[in-house]
């Protein structure tokens, strides 16, 4: 215990020592903590970026609905170097078949999409128009907060309504109600009769700035580029009942889709069937390589700042040699000499580190308030930060520190 003591009072003794020497040169020990601080608030902040590149990634994936698979009439870039007569063409029928066929469905909801122009009077918008049916809304768990959602009558009579966006009411029709409005879009006259619950943005995708309409009505008045056949669609989303029906629905939709339009074995799929979960782990992997690549060009200006601390430390051993060596005359161990450039090393770095971490802090809360983008800064970050800090304080101070404690006593003396 005795020891434990001596050692903890010896290491405050190198404490009080080292801030004293760090006031003593305190416009030089600012400087040299710049490096220091400039490299954590880099790294803090790439992580940040990158942990709100994950958040916004996993709430979009959120946003399409879970235990859904998007069928797409492109080529599967997974099989085979895709031709251009290679893409398929995919019907309500398609969804029909998928919906009897495949085991586990839910519900299934072709779509069709169009960029379309909305007018009021004084105001306009452009924005993105999607023809579903109702199962749109439960596949995608896609509801109106106000009015409600487009019926199997609408659909059969290819009603002129709309169901919009928090992001285009807003741009049409300010603080009004626009249950009830009607709105000209692409000149046709179409009646509000809902406006969709809101879902936010993610990653600079404003889920809210859409509009969803009749998939008969899209077709027969709206599409300003005609269609293979009378039922085509873009996509399909396939609503599973759980998770696995999902895994093995994915295949039994590929091997239906070759089957029913007579793929030969060995060539490209026209067809691309991708679950929302593999859709969240590809995308995760992308961000988690983004993060990683900011991490390390970030890292590079942490490894800057432990070189200038070498290279003040290395300064201070010069300038403090005769201080040196009228300690170790007095008594002073090589340990204890070694250890004060150590912690003098290592207070340096943390406090730029803490600095860094401050500043982090504040960039987070200002970006995320202005891009409205989430920045996360956990706790086991910031710690970790600060003692990352003092790990580089004492790396880089490792030599300047071992080189103090070598000099001879007798040597150091004479130095003037």
């Amino acid at each position: 215990m005795t020891n434990l003591f001596n050692a903890i009072a010896g290491w405050g003794v190198n404490i009080a020592i080292a801030m004293t020497a760090l006031r003593t040169n305190l416009m030089r020990s600012i400087l040299t903590t710049l490096g220091v601080m400039i490299g954590v608030f880099s790294v803090i902040l790439a992580v940040a970026v990158g942990n709100g590149a994950q958040v916004s990634v996993t709430q979009q994936i959120a946003t399409l609905g879970s235990n859904m698979a998007i069928v797409v009439p492109q080529p599967d870039s997974g099989s085979g170097p895709p031709r251009s007569t290679d893409r398929g063409r995919l019907t309500e029928r398609d969804g029909q078949a998928i919906l009897r066929q495949v085991s586990g469905v839910s519900a299934v909801a072709p779509q069709i999409r169009s960029s379309v122009q909305l007018v009021t009077p004084g105001r306009s918008a452009t924005t993105q128009a999607t023809g579903a049916t109702p199962e749109y809304g439960v596949v995608s768990n896609i509801t109106a907060s106000e009015g409600r959602f487009i019926t199997e009558g609408d659909v059969g009579a290819a009603a002129r309504v709309v169901v919009i966006g928090q992001t285009v009411a807003d741009k049409l029709f300010a603080d009004a109600n626009p249950i009830g409005e009607t709105v000209r879009i692409n000149r046709v006259p179409f009646k509000v009769i809902g406006l969709l619950e809101s879902k936010g943005s993610n990653l600079g995708n404003d889920n809210d700035d859409q509009i969803v309409v009749p998939i008969t009505t899209l077709r027969q008045r709206l599409l300003t580029t005609a269609t293979q056949g009378p039922d085509d669609v873009t996509l399909l989303f396939v609503g599973f009942i759980d998770e696995e029906s999902l895994l093995m629905g994915q295949q039994e939709i590929k091997r239906m889709l070759r089957d029913r339009y007579r793929v030969p074995k060995g060539r490209i799929s026209p067809f691309t069937v991708r679950t929302t979960t593999e859709i969240a782990e590809t995308t995760g992997q992308v961000t988690q390589i983004f993060q990683a690549v900011l991490v390390a060009i970030a890292s590079i200006s942490l490894l800057v700042g432990g070189i200038g601390i070498m290279n003040i430390m290395l300064v201070s051993v010069t300038e403090r040699t005769r201080e040196i060596g009228l300690r170790m005359a007095l008594g002073a161990k090589r340990s204890d000499i070694r250890n004060q450039f150590l912690v003098e090393a290592a207070v340096l770095c943390v406090i730029g580190g803490a600095i860094g971490l401050t500043l982090a802090l504040v960039a987070a809360a200002i970006f995320q308030k202005v891009a409205d983008f989430p920045a996360p800064v956990g706790l086991d970050t910031a710690l970790l930060s600060v003692a990352f800090s003092a790990i580089i304080g004492i790396l880089f101070g490792g030599y300047p520190a071992i080189r103090a404690s070598r000099l001879s006593p007798i040597e150091a003396l004479r130095s003037e």
